[in-house]
């Protein structure tokens, strides 16, 4: 071989590991901004699972305390006659019930 043909050949050799690297650059930077974007994403997600989860327990304590409630007023009488004298403001036959503002 020629000293040309060799210089030729190594010219060949260097132009196609530098357009390897750059291929192989450019591919590093996409798959790399793919993972960046895929993590964001996932952190969002695992933060609306979280906030989603804690609106769920929320509604659970608030269902339970409902059901205590509900329980009470189908299980104790007294109970039952304070809520109604209370809320809808009803009395017993022989009553009159006073109420006060505190307006001056």
């Amino acid at each position: 071989m020629s000293l040309i043909s060799k210089v030729q050949a190594q010219r060949k050799e260097r132009a196609l590991f530098l357009m390897l690297s750059v291929f192989f650059l450019i591919l590093s930077i996409f798959f790399s901004s793919l993972l960046i974007k895929t993590n964001r994403e996932y952190q969002h997600f695992k933060l609306r699972l979280a906030r989603t989860e804690a609106k769920l327990n929320q509604a659970q304590k608030e269902f339970e305390q409902k059901e205590i409630y509900m329980s009470r007023l189908l299980e104790d009488p007294e109970f039952l006659e304070r809520v109604v004298r209370d809320r809808l403001s009803y009395s017993r036959p022989d009553e009159v019930i006073f109420k006060f503002t505190n307006d001056p």
